[in-house]
Parts: structure tokens; C-alpha cells; sequence
């Protein structure tokens, strides 16, 4: 593997340009709707340059896998440790939005968002793309939907991307197009391509089924000048990973709840502010969808790995004979120098893994 380093301007190192990786350091992790992490070490690098971008290439010069390229380090053994950032972490930046206005779908709110922060917070220093895989389609909004706040500050990763790529299942990737000379951020969707997950093949029958740490969120407003409550919605989770706000569908004891609270001393306010809550709220108990603790431990010769991508839905069966016991999507892929290493499925580092 060889790594090579590029500034703003998509512009190659002149004498750095490919630099042999010690293999044994190379480490990617992929997910879904977190931040990737990239950790490898290789020769000196000796430009009197502060780079933008890394780029991982295979051994035939073809593109593995780019990132920021952050602060290069020079070791004691004159090698350089890079510890990369995932192209997303541009998205953690503060971006005013309007979000009065009405959005036809899920994609034209994202592309919204994406245009706002594009121009607010990259302001041309290069160009970013957002994109979606063509088997995402249109996605029509459910429950969680844009508040209607006029000129409010959002962290765009924080507070737009990341709950609403989990709540709608999705995901986003990024990636540097080095012939165009731009950062793509890719959208697909997660759970699409199904994947035999069978517990007892592995010689697991005893296993922690998950209990969610939060499993119902509700706003309320509080009228300070009146001392009275107006409810919001009240979300609830259930075990299949779905959200509802019908209590008859509860199926996850005991009750572990979460309150948000809006305080207005104007009547006129509190409606707009129900509104923030119930999003608020709603976001909160997506942070706890699709974790699960189910750990596989074992070693496989690589061509038995399971063909899985952050398009997979892991189907989990317990015992032979058996149902389905849950669908979960894939949250991470994890490589060394080989190739893939581990599948993480769920969203939460305790999940169920394979290290092949």
C-alpha cells in the first residue's frame, strides 16, 4: 500500500508523491453514521507543506480510501504517523439555517442543508458534492421532520446528518475524486442487501439481548408566566427498532424516559416550541436505535468472509429452526492492510462483530 498527500487544490507532493505504508500499522474503520477513523505509518515525509487531503492507493496506484490529511508526524525512527480525519468531520461546523419553509422529502432537505453549510462553511476553498446512490430513491419524511425555526444555528453533522441518516436508514460515505478535483459525500441506503447472521454456527446460544439506555423521549413547553405544561409527543421504542408514538405498541420494559422542556412566558410561543421539543425529544431516542449487544468472536480463512457492506441488513436467527430474531444494519467495517478484518452490525461498539 503507498499513501500519497495532496493540498487544497487537489495539487500532488513533488517529491513525496508515494510513500510505502508499513502494513502492520494500517488500520481503517468505516461507519455508518459516525466518523471514520484512519491510523497507518509510513516513510518520511519531508515536504515543506501543510497538506489537505491523504490518499490511500493500493500497490497498483489505484484509490482505496481518502481523508484529511490532518498534522503528519515524524517518528524517532524517521517514519511519518498519520492519524487521518474522515472527510464527514467537515460537516461538524456551525451553518444558520431557515427551516420554515417546507421541504418536498427527506433528499431536498439534506441537499438544503448540504448547499447551506457548502457555501457558509467551505466558501469555495474547494468543491463538495452530495450525492445519492441510485437505490435510495426518493425518502418521503416520517415522524422526524425539520422544526420550523426561521434563521436558527445547527451543527450540520450533529444536529441534521447523523439522526437523520440513522432515523431514515441511510448512511454516508466520502470520498476524494481526484480527476474532477472535488470531495464527494455519498448517501446510500443501509439495510438494503440482506446477510444470514446464524447464531448456533458460531456456538452461540447464550447471548445479552439489548436494553436500550433510553426507550421513550418527550418534549414539553412550560408557560413561566402561567406555571402550565403543554405536552408534546410522546416517542416511544420498540424492539424491532421502530418508533411509535402509540403506547399500545410498547414492548420494551421497564421504562427508561427522557424529558426535554421549552420555557416561553408568551402564549403565542408555544406551539413553535412543542414543535422544537417534540424534535429534540425525537432525535434523543434515535441516538438509541439499533444497538444490540450479540458478540461473535472467531477466525475465518479470508475467502469465507461474508460478502457485507454499509448496505447490508444482518439477519440475526438464535437457534436452527428458528425466526428471524432481529434485522440490523452494518455500523462498521473494519480493515487492516489485507483487507476487511471485522463487521461491526448495530450502531454501538459492544455490538455483534466478526473478526475474520
Amino acid at each position: 500500500m503507498i499513501v500519497s498527500f495532496y493540498d487544497k487544490d487537489f495539487k500532488g507532493t513533488k517529491n513525496n508523491a508515494s510513500l510505502v505504508v508499513d502494513n502492520a500499522s494500517y488500520s481503517l474503520t468505516r461507519r455508518a453514521v459516525d466518523l471514520d477513523d484512519l491510523k497507518c505509518t509510513c516513510e518520511a515525509f519531508t515536504e515543506d507543506m501543510q497538506p489537505t487531503f491523504v490518499v490511500i492507493k493500493n500497490d497498483r496506484g489505484n484509490y482505496i480510501y481518502g481523508a484529511l490529511a490532518g498534522v503528519p508526524q515524524l517518528t524517532e525512527d524517521n517514519q511519518t504517523k498519520i492519524t487521518a480525519s474522515d472527510l464527514k468531520t467537515m460537516l461538524k461546523a456551525d451553518v444558520l439555517l431557515d427551516l420554515s419553509q417546507e421541504f418536498s422529502d427527506v433528499n431536498a432537505f439534506l441537499s438544503h442543508v448540504f448547499s447551506k453549510w457548502n457555501k457558509q462553511v467551505t466558501q469555495g476553498s474547494f468543491v463538495c458534492e452530495l450525492a445519492f446512490n441510485d437505490n435510495v430513491g426518493t425518502v418521503p419524511f416520517d415522524f422526524l421532520t425539520p422544526a420550523a425555526e426561521t434563521w436558527a444555528v445547527y451543527d450540520a453533522w450533529e444536529d441534521i446528518f447523523a439522526p437523520y441518516l440513522k432515523y431514515y436508514g441511510l448512511f454516508m460515505a466520502a470520498e476524494l475524486d481526484l480527476v474532477a478535483k472535488k470531495v464527494i459525500f455519498r448517501i446510500g441506503r443501509s439495510m438494503y442487501r440482506d446477510v444470514a447472521v446464524k447464531l448456533w454456527e458460531w456456538g452461540i446460544y447464550d447471548y445479552g439481548k439489548w436494553v436500550a439506555d433510553v426507550n421513550e423521549t418527550q418534549g414539553y413547553v412550560l408557560n413561566t408566566a402561567t406555571k402550565t405544561l403543554t405536552a408534546g409527543t410522546r416517542w416511544i421504542l420498540t424492539s424491532q427498532n421502530a418508533i411509535t408514538n402509540d403506547p399500545a405498541n410498547r414492548d420494551i420494559y421497564p421504562i427508561k424516559r427522557r424529558v426535554t422542556v421549552k420555557e416561553t412566558e408568551n402564549a403565542d410561543e408555544v406551539d413553535s416550541l412543542k414543535t422544537e421539543a417534540d424534535t429534540e425529544a425525537l432525535k434523543e431516542l434515535v441516538e438509541s436505535m439499533y444497538q444490540e449487544n450479540i458478540e461473535i468472536e472467531g477466525l475465518l480463512d479470508r475467502e469465507q468472509d461474508p460478502i457485507v457492506s454499509l448496505e447490508s441488513r444482518f439477519n440475526v436467527v438464535v437457534r436452527r429452526g428458528e425466526a428471524v430474531y432481529k434485522s440490523l444494519p452494518c455500523g462498521e467495517l473494519q480493515y487492516d492492510a489485507a483487507g476487511l478484518k471485522k463487521v461491526q452490525i448495530g450502531f454501538r461498539t459492544t455490538g455483534i462483530s466478526f473478526i475474520l
